[in-house]
């Protein structure tokens, strides 16, 4: 009798299947942010808008200053004495959305210090997105959520991916 309950265990599991974790974002707080926008002359602005919401984590932000030189062809952001260069003449114009993308998440997460949380990006590209979340809550948001490219992650000027969760890259 043993052994033909350890084989229906087997067969149909040892006991009530364990639903997946729930989807621990909330998606009522994501910031859209477009990295196409962003690479556009539009990371200021980006902070801008998120300033009301980094000031809950960080009450002095950073300031954010911007050069475009047409001259040069250029758009370089500036951050608590950080340059960050998205575009210029000797740049790969393939990776601007990616380095405007990183910036902007570096900038943000250089006002959280020792907060408890951190501004982590969701999608990519036009759909680029971010959060605030704690290191537990980007953690079980990482497990709860099937599809890679839909997890938290952080920017990162790495190609191809550029932290990236995309499929088969985690």
């Amino acid at each position: 009798m043993a052994q033909i309950r350890a084989l229906l265990k087997k067969i149909f599991g040892s006991g009530p299947e364990q639903a997946p974790p729930e989807d621990p974002l909330d998606y009522e707080k994501v910031v859209h942010l477009d990295a196409e926008n962003l690479a556009e002359q539009g990371i200021k602005a980006a902070y801008d808008d998120l300033l009301q919401q980094l000031q809950h984590y960080s009450p002095n932000p950073l300031d954010v200053t911007e050069e475009v030189s047409s001259d040069a062809g250029s758009y370089t952001v500036i951050a608590a004495g950080n340059r960050y260069e998205i575009w210029g003449p000797t740049f790969d114009s393939d990776d601007d959305w990616a380095r405007a993308a990183v910036a902007f998440f570096q900038i943000v997460n250089a006002n959280l210090g020792q907060s408890s949380h951190k501004f982590y990006a969701l999608y990519g590209g036009n759909d680029l997105s971010g959060l605030f979340l704690t290191n537990e809550q980007c953690l079980l948001a990482q497990k709860a959520i099937k599809n890679p490219s839909s997890r938290p992650y952080m920017p990162v000027m790495e190609p191809p991916h550029y932290g990236f969760p995309a499929q088969g890259s985690t």
